[in-house]
C-alpha cells in the first residue's frame, strides 16, 4: 500500500545523506557495544570466577528486556515523537550503562547495567531503520537500508581489532569504557544533524495516510506480516548470539589466541558489507525493473536463511579456510533478511502503521536472542571439557532454526497479494467494533 508522501518523491538531498550517515554510525556504535561483551569473555570469567553457564546467563540478561522495551517503545512511543529525540535518548541509555562497569568489578553491576543496556539497544535497529526511510522512497530503501546495516559489518569488522587492542592492552574494563566515550560523541553529532524526513509520518504530505490505517486482526493475521515474524525471529537467533559466543569459540573451541580472535572475526565479517550492499542493490534494481516483491523480497530472505543454515552445518564437518568460510556466510547471510523483512513491511503497511509495525516487530524478534544464548551457553556446558563438541551441537541446532525461517519465508511472504489484501480492506466501510481495533 502506498501512500502521497511516497509518490510524491522529493529529490534525495545532503541532508538525507547526512542522516543516513548518522544512522550508520548509530548501528556501528551498536555493535561495538555488543561485541565487548564477547571480547571480553576470557579474562572476564578468569578474574570473576564464571562457568561457561554462568557466563551464557550474563549474556542472555542484555535480552532480558531488549523484546519488552522495543516492543514497548514501537506500540506507544514511535509516531507520536519525533525519532531524532527517540535515538538521543537511546545512545544516552547505552553511554550510562557502559561507563559504570569500568569503575566496579562486581558482577551484579555488571549485570544490572547488561539488562538496562538491552533495554536501550532494543529498539534502536527498527528505530533508526524506520529514521531512514523517512528520508526515502519506498521503491529507494534496500540500498539505504544495506547502509544502515553495515554498521553491522562495520562494528564487528573494526569493532574486533580495536576493542582487543584496548582489552589486552588496557584491561577489559576500558572496552566498556571506551564504548560508552563513543557514544557520547554519537550524541553530539546527531543533536546537529538528526531530523524527521519528508517520508515522516509527522510530514504534511503524509497527513491523508492517517485516515488509512488498517483494523489490526487485518494488518497482523496478513500471511505476508507472519511470515516475516518468525523468518526475522529465526535470523536473529544467530545474529543475538554472534557477539557473545562467537568469540569464545574461536579461542576456546579452536584454540586461537586471544590477539587472534578480533583479527579473524573481522576476516569473517569482512564480505558482509558488499554482500549486504550488493544483495540490496541487486534486489532493488530488480524491483524498479518490474520484478515482483514477492522475489525480490521473500526468495531473496528464504535463500538467505537457507545457505546460512547449510554453511553452518557444513562447518561443522570441514576445517581450516574451508570453516572459516562457512561460517562467515552462516553469520553473515542472515543479515540480508534485516533489510528485506522491514523493506516488505514497508511496502504494504500504510504509512501511520509502518514504524510501529516494524518496531515492534524488530524488536520482538529479539526474545530468541534470550534463548540462543542461554541455550548455547547450557548445550557448551553439557559437553563438559569437550568444547568443539559442544559448539558442534549448538550450531547443529542454531542451523535447525535458520532453515525453519527459510521455509516460512518461502511459504509466507507474498507482498503483491497483501497489498491486494490491504487495499481492499481500506475501501470496506469500517464497523464500529472495527474502528476501535485500528493500530495506530
Amino acid at each position: 500500500m502506498t501512500t502521497s508522501s511516497d509518490t510524491a518523491r522529493p529529490s534525495v538531498g545532503g541532508r538525507a545523506i547526512a542522516v543516513l550517515i548518522m544512522l550508520f554510525l548509530f548501528q556501528t556504535l551498536n555493535f561495538f557495544d555488543k561485541l565487548v561483551f564477547g571480547l571480553s569473555a576470557v579474562p572476564m570469567m578468569k578474574e570473576l570466577g564464571l562457568s561457561p553457564k554462568e557466563f551464557g546467563l550474563i549474556g542472555s540478561s542484555f535480552f532480558l528486556l531488549f523484546s519488552l522495551s522495543g516492543m514497548a517503545v514501537g506500540m506507544f512511543v514511535v509516531g507520536r515523537f519525533p525519532v531524532k529525540w527517540l535515538l538521543l535518548i537511546m545512545a544516552g541509555v547505552w553511554s550510562a550503562t557502559q561507563i559504570p562497569i569500568f569503575f566496579s568489578g562486581s558482577v551484579a553491576v555488571l549485570v544490572i547495567c547488561r539488562i538496562i543496556l538491552g533495554a536501550g539497544e532494543g529498539p534502536g535497529l527498527p528505530t533508526a531503520l524506520h529514521a531512514c526511510y523517512n528520508w526515502f522512497p519506498a521503491d529507494r530503501r534496500s540500498v539505504p537500508s544495506a547502509v544502515v546495516l553495515q554498521g553491522i559489518s562495520v562494528g564487528l569488522l573494526a569493532g574486533g581489532p580495536i576493542l582487543t587492542y584496548v582489552i589486552v592492552n588496557h584491561g577489559w574494563r576500558t572496552g566498556f569504557l571506551f564504548c560508552g566515550l563513543l557514544g557520547l560523541a554519537w550524541m553530539l553529532g546527531w543533536f546537529f544533524v538528526g531530523g524527521e524526513g519528508p517520508y515522516s509520518a509527522h510530514a504534511p504530505e503524509a497527513s491523508a495516510a492517517k485516515d488509512k490505517a488498517l483494523p489490526a486482526r487485518v494488518l497482523w493475521a496478513d500471511p505476508t506480516v507472519i511470515g516475516v515474524i518468525i523468518m526475522s525471529t529465526a535470523s536473529y537467533w544467530i545474529v543475538g548470539m554472534s557477539a557473545t559466543w562467537l568469540p569464545p569459540y574461536l579461542q576456546l573451541g579452536l584454540g586461537y589466541k586471544q590477539v587472534d580472535v578480533g583479527w579473524i572475526i573481522s576476516g569473517i565479517y569482512l564480505f558482509q558489507s558488499p554482500l549486504l550492499l550488493g544483495g540490496s542493490w541487486l534486489t532493488q534494481v530488480l524491483q524498479r525493473k518490474g520484478f515482483s516483491l514477492r522475489a525480490c523480497l521473500g526468495h531473496a530472505s528464504g535463500l538467505a536463511l537457507l545457505a546460512a543454515g547449510c554453511a553452518l552445518l557444513l562447518s561443522i564437518v570441514t576445517s581450516g579456510p574451508l570453516q572459516l568460510a562457512c561460517i562467515a556466510i552462516a553469520f553473515a547471510a542472515p543479515s540480508l533478511t534485516t533489510i528485506f523483512g522491514p523493506v516488505a513491511l514497508g511496502a504494504v503497511a500504510p504509512a501511520i502503521q509502518r514504524g510501529r509495525l516494524i518496531v515492534v516487530i524488530y524488536s520482538g524478534n529479539a526474545a530468541s536472542a534470550l534463548v540462543s544464548n542461554a541455550l548455547t551457553g547450557w548445550i557448551v556446558g553439557e559437553a563438559g571439557g569437550n568444547a568443539p563438541l559442544g559448539y558442534a551441537h549448538a550450531m547443529t541446532f542454531t542451523a535447525g532454526v535458520l532453515i525453519v525461517g527459510a521455509i516460512s519465508a518461502f511459504a509466507l511472504i507474498f507482498p503483491e497479494r497483501t497489498i491486494a489484501r490491504f487495499a481492499k480492506s481500506a475501501q470496506e466501510p469500517a464497523s464500529p467494533s472495527a474502528v476501535a481495533a485500528v493500530s495506530t
